[in-house]
């Protein structure tokens, strides 16, 4: 039973990321209405790593567009991942070089993001206490450095695995678990620091 489920779940991704390759190779040549679909599915998620990474919207919005530029003039997408994993590799690595280059990088979390992609399901007082959590986690999430906010980015609310979040940050597949570990570790003293539960 857990074969065939598995073998579901494989067949299922392998036609995502043929559809994903197609898109893309319309888009290449001169399809913008396959432009517009790629950019609207890729640009949410692209929108809230950069922003996790570097805390703001603006320049989050800045990375987006930046990857899209590079995705596009880099003509080399085979299929064998997801599209999205490929753009969360383009925009963790333009953050963190964005963040290489300003040092004094001041973090600006607030719930904007959230309001974003709200799914509209919860009540408001859930939503309220969702962002209050989300925002927590925000505020203790920019003192760590710039290689674990994206590690962690990556992993917590973008569901990568380590491969992908090495594959992202540049790393080996050992260092990126031992950076997320790190990560997850500096991430819950900082927390207790600040007396968030």
């Amino acid at each position: 039973m857990w074969q065939t489920f598995k073998s579901r779940l494989l067949s299922a991704s392998i036609v995502t990321h043929q559809a994903d390759a197609a898109a893309f190779s319309k888009a290449l040549e001169g399809n913008s209405r396959a432009a517009r679909k790629l950019i609207a599915s890729l640009s949410p998620k692209a929108h809230a790593l950069a922003w996790r990474i570097l805390g703001d919207s603006s320049e989050a919005e800045d990375i987006v567009q930046v990857a899209f530029i590079k995705l596009f003039e880099a003509k080399q997408y085979d299929g064998k991942a997801a599209l999205s994993t490929y753009m969360h590799t383009i925009v963790t690595r333009l953050c963190l070089d964005k963040l290489r280059i300003s040092a004094s990088h001041k973090l600006d979390y607030g719930f904007e993001f959230d309001e974003l992609v709200s799914d509209g399901k919860s009540n408001p007082i859930e939503s309220l206490e969702k962002k209050q959590s989300n925002s927590n986690v925000q505020h203790a999430m920019q003192f760590l450095n710039a290689r674990q906010r994206a590690a962690l980015a990556l992993w917590a609310y973008h569901d990568a695995s380590i491969s992908e979040i090495a594959k992202a940050t540049g790393l080996e597949v050992n260092a990126a678990y031992q950076l997320l570990h790190r990560a997850k570790i500096n991430l819950r003293k900082k927390m207790e620091h600040l007396g968030y539960e």
